[in-house]
């Protein structure tokens, strides 16, 4: 799930990181692990085969049967130093089991002749594993890690095996990620899969990509938009009805119009972001799909079909479409008619995993492979992203989805289904890459990718497919947020740039770049965000900035590079950047001549960047919020200095009784004003500290700071009240002024508080 999260997921603005960065220095640095072991380029030459576990067909403990899904109430549980040797598994041919059916859970019982994904040794020329490094340090934070090769090399197991190896290898050294599982796969076969690292630190247990289950996050939606294809194919369901036919409770119309299934699957039903009860603080409070969907409905921001804005209730709300039209649990589906007809028995939706599969979970090390590992993390919205998985069964997934909804015997898709559902459905941008149905595509350069990223707290994860080619990438990163995604970025970027090379024609930049270029500077926001509830507040601590620099190139604050660096954008087309020594494109579209949106490949077609109204610009208004918070603080500091220091001297305030009230109250105030705007910053930093918070946890919180801030209306009452007395009182100037800083500081403020809607009545967020 990205996230973005993705939204509030990694940057909550300027205050909230001084506040992280002011915690993080208090802690010492981790110590260093000694450099992973480097692993066998291949298997033993015998063929390995891979059984499902004894209770693949059925969960541990059953579930009953519901005349309608949506009176289920889902049950879900929980179950961490140095670096691991890895272990791999790599072929030039490796085939593929057909499906077993739910009676051969047994290995035992299954069909003679069936195979399981076997391993064959490599038989060309062994390639030198590169020596990991000795010392981390070699590798500067800014270096690049990938492999580069001047001319594409051949696709094989080994080649691959090298790359990995020296990419992951010197990652895992320098860093504090525990574990990473990957498997490749190439015309219809498995190349490649091995894990590194450790799946459990504590005991020194190593990332297996045949047993090892990572949390992919939000790739799971592509088991769930695969489910809803097949629904299509068998008539229950309409990719372009109203979403309500097929639902027991009513999402409403946005200006007369409805939600589609269509629309859900190219996130662009216009939902805003969802956070409340996205992950479960623990198995007791864990409450299902159905009973999410119906307690967190986010508001319509967006007219339907126009606005791209990534959603993972609209993901959520598609799974129990599922759920009503099957009439089946969602778990219960997706184990029937796609994990079993794969062979994916390492894999499951199931929470809290099956006892079979637990013990083969990776620790979620979200602090580092140093600190123990976190509880299983809990989703609620399980279509959205609460697959369980190795990177075996994943490549089986790839296969199929590559063989156009066929894996040998299994067919879980129509050809002609399959293809609709890679297509391009959505094009935000004429000149950017469109969304297929529930896929991210790629299209520019003559390289077409299809796939989809997924993170939780603890994984980082990424599925890309090559559909002209027959190859497919799947990589799952176990580690804190920041490292594990710009490994999983990296691992996946090198990737293909070594075999799949783009060849772009250089373009000239145009002579209207600066005065193109002009027009998109300013502010901008993520349309995935919340706009109408208490967190529009993280939206407007983290707007976007773009810039014109003199050059005539622009810089976009939140599109940052490797080295963490604004990327820089030269005008090659009319209104169409291309990135300085890359090839990310990024464009603007306009209405009568008027910027409306930003957006660019370098992320995913599923989301954009709007402008910000100028009322509510942090440009100048942050700047400001920030002048209003420091008259507060010098203000209510100095009340108890003048106190020491009329002591001293021996005077007293020649105030009557009202305006010494008067005077007592407004300084109180000023204090609930400052208590409130750090409690906000703290709910944010929390927030973004732990998800799972924000299952309740905060809520209690929140309402304090909204009490707090309720109470800064009658405090700007009170500072108008008694600058008036002190401006009629026969004070001298210095007092005149300090009263009215403070009644205009605390009225500013009220407009704060209303204008970042930290006074909605609901807990929904």
């Amino acid at each position: 799930m990205s996230k973005s999260l993705e939204s509030l997921m990694g940057r909550v603005g300027l205050c909230s990181l001084v506040f992280a960065l002011a915690i993080a220095g208090l802690r010492p640095p981790p110590a260093v692990a000694a450099p992973p072991a480097a692993a066998a380029q291949a298997a033993p030459p015998q063929a390995a085969a891979v059984p499902p576990p004894a209770d693949a067909s059925a969960p541990d403990e059953p579930v009953p049967a519901a005349a309608d899904p949506a009176a289920v109430v889902f049950e879900q549980e929980t179950p961490r130093p140095g670096v691991a040797p890895s272990r791999s598994a790599g072929s030039e041919a490796v085939p593929l089991a057909p499906p077993v059916a739910p009676e051969a859970a047994d290995p035992a019982a299954a069909p003679e002749g069936a195979e399981a994904l076997a391993v064959a040794p490599i038989e060309e020329a062994p390639i030198p594993l590169p020596e990991f490094l000795a010392d981390p340090v070699a590798l500067a934070p800014g270096d690049a890690i990938a492999l580069q090769a001047d001319v594409a090399p051949q696709l094989d197991a080994a080649d691959a095996l090298a790359y990995f190896d020296g990419v992951i290898g010197s990652a895992l050294a320098r860093s504090d990620i525990a574990g990473v599982t990957l498997s490749v796969v190439k015309d219809g076969r498995l190349l490649l899969s091995k894990g590194y690292g450790y799946a459990d630190v504590a005991r020194r247990t190593p990332v297996d990509p045949a047993r090892t289950l990572f949390r992919p996050g939000s790739v799971s939606k592509l088991f769930t938009w695969t489910a809803v294809m097949q629904q299509v194919e068998r008539g229950r369901i309409d990719l372009d009805a109203d979403i309500n036919r097929y639902l027991d409770f009513k999402i409403p119309p946005y200006r007369g119009r409805p939600v589609t299934m269509r629309q859900l699957m190219t996130h662009t039903a216009g939902f805003e972001e969802s956070l409340k009860h996205l992950f479960a603080a623990d198995a007791r409070a864990l409450r299902g799909n159905a009973r999410y969907l119906k307690s967190v409905q986010p508001a319509r921001v967006f007219a339907p079909g126009e606005v791209p804005a990534y959603s993972n209730y609209g993901a959520a709300l598609a799974g129990y479409v599922i759920e009503r039209v099957t009439r089946q649990r969602y778990e219960d589906y997706i184990e029937a008619e796609v994990l079993r007809p794969l062979g994916m028995y390492r894999s499951s939706f199931r929470q809290p995993l099956p006892k079979a599969l637990a013990p083969d979970l990776a620790g979620a090390y979200r602090d580092g492979r140093h600190a123990p590992a976190r509880a299983f993390e809990l989703v609620n919205p399980a279509p959205a992203g609460g697959l369980s998985a190795s990177a075996d069964d994943m490549a089986r997934f790839m296969l199929m989805q590559l063989g156009e909804g066929r894996l040998g015997e299994a067919v879980l898709l129509q050809p002609d289904t399959a293809r609709r559902m890679h297509a391009p459905a959505y094009r935000a941008l004429p000149a950017l890459n469109a969304m297929a149905l529930g896929y991210f595509r790629n299209d520019h350069n003559g390289v077409l990718t299809i796939g989809h990223d997924g993170a939780t707290e603890a994984f980082q994860s990424s599925l890309l497919l090559f559909p002209q080619s027959q190859v497919g990438l799947f990589v799952s990163v176990d580690g804190p947020a920041a490292s594990a995604a710009a490994l999983r970025r990296e691992v996946v970027r090198g990737f293909k740039q070594r075999y799949f090379p783009r060849a772009g024609k250089p373009e000239p930049t145009l002579a209207s770049a600066a005065t193109h270029g002009r027009q998109l500077v300013g502010r901008y926001e993520s349309s995935r965000g919340s706009f109408d509830n208490v967190f529009a507040l993280a939206g407007y601590l983290s707007q976007t900035r773009i810039a014109l620099h003199d050059d005539g190139s622009l810089t976009v604050s939140s599109l940052r590079g490797a080295d963490d660096r604004p990327r820089r954008w030269r005008e090659v087309r009319p209104y169409v950047w291309r990135e300085v020594d890359g090839d990310a494109l990024l464009a603007a579209k306009l209405d009568r001549g008027r910027v409306i949106a930003v957006a660019s490949d370098a992320h995913p077609p599923a989301v954009w960047l709007q402008p910000v109204p100028a009322w509510r610009s942090a440009g100048w208004s942050l700047p400001l919020l920030l002048g209003v918070l420091a008259v507060h603080a010098l203000m209510a500091l100095l009340w108890p200095s003048a106190a020491l220091l009329r002591r001293h001297y021996g005077q007293r305030l020649a105030l009557d009784r009202r305006a010494r009230r008067l005077r007592l109250a407004t300084r109180l105030g000023l204090l609930s004003n400052l208590a409130m705007a750090g409690l906000w910053l703290w709910l944010l930093a929390r927030a973004d500290a732990d998800m799972a918070l924000l299952d309740g946890g905060l809520d209690g919180w929140i309402r304090l700071a909204q009490c707090l801030a309720l109470l800064s209306l009658p405090i700007a009452a009170l500072a108008i009240a008694n600058a008036i007395q002190v401006w009629r009182a026969p004070r001298d100037r210095w007092h005149r002024l300090g009263a009215g800083l403070i009644a205009l500081a605390c009225t500013l403020l009220v407009g704060f508080v209303f204008g970042l809607h930290l006074l909605t009545p609901t807990l929904n967020y």
